[in-house]
């Protein structure tokens, strides 16, 4: 592995006098620039990109996309430089649904074509929730069951920003990105567009699919429904749990408190 000297024109000896209440020991220092971070993982990530030059990255030979996974980089080949002739397709024996992704399909088949008795579900071993998914369990474990101190959090190196999913921090990471820098996803139905591929998915749901076409999510307790996981997920919350079973989130400026952290952040925004 050859190593790179390379100065580093960040802002994190600006976030390092900020975060004063941190000790020298907490502080991960880069010995090759003035870089520093909070995370050791971040660390590691930066010196592999900013001051590696070895075959543990891996360029895509069509542009400038790189990675140190391999799998990564095929996964990227296939979905941006492969023409769909090429491609082999991972087809549903059930439907005419068809991929690029054996894993893909196999999501598919389970949510669409195996009967809920069948399944085999993950189970949280602290209350009644289940999933059909091992990552979805996780996700539920880290927003329900585990203190914020016992995370690992993903932290943003250009802010103070950080968050509990790797997904949150990419969508995040938009933000300090250049108009011009920035892959737009644009609506095929209208002129809307955005950064994230994520949210492009989502307009369509809500503006563009006709409501008998859509994977509509249903409330257990009442008749509401919605299109939008996260939806029911606030509904459930704000009209069928106790007020002593709810998780809220506090305002640190002011009494109000909130049952979902987005509203907390509507109400910051708004009010201080």
């Amino acid at each position: 592995m050859v190593l790179l000297r390379h100065f580093c024109d960040t802002t994190h000896d600006c976030l390092k006098e900020d975060l004063g209440v941190i000790s020298s020991e907490e502080w991960f220092q880069c010995e090759y620039c003035q870089y520093g971070t909070r995370w050791k993982h971040g660390l590691k990530r930066h010196i592999t990109w900013k001051h590696t030059n070895s075959e543990t990255i891996k360029w895509c030979e069509h542009c400038s996309y790189r990675t140190i996974r391999k799998d990564h980089l095929q996964s990227h080949l296939i979905a941006k430089h492969t023409n769909p002739e090429d491609i082999k397709w991972f087809k549903c024996d059930h439907c005419s649904y068809k991929t690029k992704w054996k894993n893909a399909l196999k999501y598919h088949v389970i949510s669409k074509h195996i009967n809920s008795e069948n399944i085999k579900w993950f189970k949280c071993d602290h209350c009644s929730y289940k999933t059909k998914w091992r990552n979805t369990l996780k996700v539920h474990m880290v927003s329900e069951h585990i203190k914020s101190e016992n995370v690992k959090l993903f932290q943003c190196e250009q802010c103070l920003f950080r968050t509990k999913w790797k997904f949150v921090l990419k969508d995040h990471m938009l933000k300090h990105k250049n108009s011009e820098d920035v892959k737009w996803f644009q609506c095929e139905h209208c002129p809307h567009k955005t950064k994230s591929k994520r949210h492009l998915k989502n307009h369509i749901v809500s503006k563009h699919t006709n409501s008998e076409d859509i994977k509509w999510f249903k409330c257990d307790h009442c008749s509401h429904k919605t299109k939008f996981k996260f939806n029911l997920k606030a509904h459930i919350l704000s009209q069928h749990r106790n007020p002593e079973d709810v998780k809220w989130f506090q305002c640190a400026n002011c009494s109000y408190k909130a049952k979902s952290k987005c509203n907390l952040k509507t109400h910051m925004e708004s009010k201080h």
